[in-house]
């Protein structure tokens, strides 16, 4: 069994070695991009926290008249950091954005990627090469799948080769020895250092299939096929029991009075929130004692309400009130109709609560808890967390980072080995 995978694992090598080492480098040079290429923004993406930030329609307002005709706002990224600026993405190019001080609604400068990690990118899932206009093959992208499916192969009979008889063994095969001279160090670094990797290296290897085979995709999702469930409020009112004074989902989305789903309206002469009835549209005075969804300054939220209520963002900023305030999440994107909530803390990073609103009153109409979600869509989140390594915030990013370097030395050491092998045997024949 073993004398057979030690064939495979070399022969399955030696044509795809190279290829997996840039692909592999070029993977732990992706790692940190967003946190290097905040580093090189020159500060456009931080700002200083100075009052309240204005209104999303405000800022998107402010936005548009330095755009190019053709140039169009498709959402706003709003983060919980007070410190970082909001990022106003834009429909071209390809994730253009800007990023904008909400404090002043002053534009800092442009999201962009740099050449570097563009390079990198496009090395790591094509090769440098572009899709086929007519078509045609798509040779970058079908080597680096071949290679990560030929890597995957050849991490499983690495283990199987590895693995020791007995626990003394064990001890030996994992450690990297540097005083022994060169052989046995780039020996060590090929065995021991291939053990310590193999797991990460699998992960990212098996989940990184799913963009370079339809069939493997396909099979890999067939394991997850039932169905999200999207509530609508009033669903949610009647299903969801609670504790009197506790949070509630209409608490977490302030999207409705929890008796009659009303919408927030501000009574500028009465300085009192009132609600309008959604059954008769009649104005009522919310209860201050039982459930006022918000406490605002009347005088101020009027003439904030005065001045862009006829704006066609204005429904994105009620929807955003809506549904912050009460949710822990990491950021907040808000676009025509949809509001998404991306929760913070360790797991799936793609993990987030969806809303819909009516474009014109902002009035939340559906939503869609991540714990509600599919488990395809949730395997879809998965995938992309466990591939780019980002589960475990910054320890996860340093483990992949250092096990991606490995991956790129292990067909290097591995040619090594080989070729020096040949040549012993050789000199022993002669």
């Amino acid at each position: 069994m073993k004398d057979f995978m030690r064939k495979l694992h070399l022969w399955v090598s030696v044509p795809f070695g190279l290829v997996i080492t840039v692909t592999c480098f070029t993977g732990a040079m992706l790692v940190f991009e967003s946190e290097l290429t905040s580093l090189c923004s020159g500060g456009v993406s931080t700002v200083e926290p100075v009052g309240d930030p204005l209104p999303v329609w405000k800022i998107v307002e402010l936005v548009e008249p330095s755009l190019e005709s053709e140039v169009e706002v498709t959402g706003v990224v709003i983060p919980s950091d007070a410190g970082e600026a909001y990022k106003v993405n834009l429909s071209k190019p390809r994730r253009a954005a800007l990023y904008v001080n909400q404090y002043t609604g002053e534009v800092l400068g442009k999201y962009m990627r740099p050449p570097f990690f563009d390079v990198m990118r496009r090395l790591h899932r094509w090769l440098m090469d572009t899709r086929p206009s007519g078509g045609g093959l798509y040779w970058g992208k079908m080597i680096v799948g071949a290679s990560t499916l030929a890597f995957a192969i050849i991490l499983l009979a690495g283990i199987v080769i590895w693995w020791p008889r007995n626990r003394k063994m064990l001890g030996n095969r994992l450690k990297i020895v540097v005083s022994k001279g060169k052989n046995r160090f780039w020996y060590d670094l090929h065995v021991a250092g291939g053990i310590y990797a193999a797991l990460f290296l699998l992960a990212m290897s098996l989940t990184g299939l799913t963009w370079s085979y339809g069939w493997y995709s396909n099979a890999f999702y067939s394991f997850f096929s039932d169905e999200s469930v999207v509530r609508n409020v009033e669903t949610v009112v009647a299903e969801e029991k609670y504790e009197p004074g506790a949070a509630t989902p209409i608490d977490r989305t302030e999207a409705a009075d929890a008796v009659s789903g009303a919408t927030p309206r501000i009574d500028a002469a009465s300085s009192a929130t009132l609600h309008a009835d959604a059954v008769s549209s009649a104005t009522v005075q919310a209860d201050a004692v039982s459930g006022a969804t918000a406490k605002v300054d009347a005088v101020s939220a009027a003439t904030v309400q005065a001045e862009g209520y006829n704006s066609p963002y204005y429904s994105w900023q009620v929807a955003v009130d809506a549904v912050s305030g009460k949710v822990d999440f990491s950021t907040i994107t808000v676009s025509d109709g949809s509001v998404n909530v991306a929760l913070g803390g360790f797991g799936n990073r793609r993990a987030y609560d969806k809303y819909e609103f009516d474009e014109a009153t902002g009035e939340i109409i559906s939503v869609e808890y991540y714990s509600d979600s599919s488990l395809r869509s949730k395997a879809g989140g998965w995938v992309r967390t466990l591939h780019v390594g980002t589960w475990g915030g910054m320890f996860s990013k340093v483990l992949y980072f250092l096990a991606a370097l490995l991956g790129a030395t292990l067909p290097l050491t591995g040619y090594w080995l080989w070729i020096r092998r040949l040549y012993i045997k050789r000199k022993n024949a002669k």
